[in-house]
């Protein structure tokens, strides 16, 4: 039987009036494997990568995005979640 992993996707702007990415990853359990937050970043794409991966973001995408990235997403944490999955099982 094949079964859905179980994969939570957060995508968040890095340019919220409200609030930032940076809040919602302080805000995770420290080592949390889920939800994975992906990082929407319409400038300085290199900076916001390193402060966002490094705070615990799975990636950071340009903003507008992309059909193309969305997926290759989606896929990677799909692959993350089996991987998790199977190495708790171990």
């Amino acid at each position: 039987m094949i079964t859905k992993p179980d994969v939570a996707l957060i995508f968040a702007d890095d340019l919220l009036p409200d609030g930032s990415y940076r809040d919602l990853l302080a805000a995770l359990p420290a080592g949390h494997k889920i939800p994975l937050v992906v990082v929407m970043s319409g400038e300085d794409r290199d900076r916001t990568y390193r402060e966002a991966v490094e705070g615990g973001a799975l990636d950071v995408i340009a903003n507008p995005c992309s059909k193309q990235d969305v997926q290759w997403i989606v896929i990677r944490a799909m692959q993350l979640a089996q991987s998790a999955r199977t190495s708790s099982r171990g």
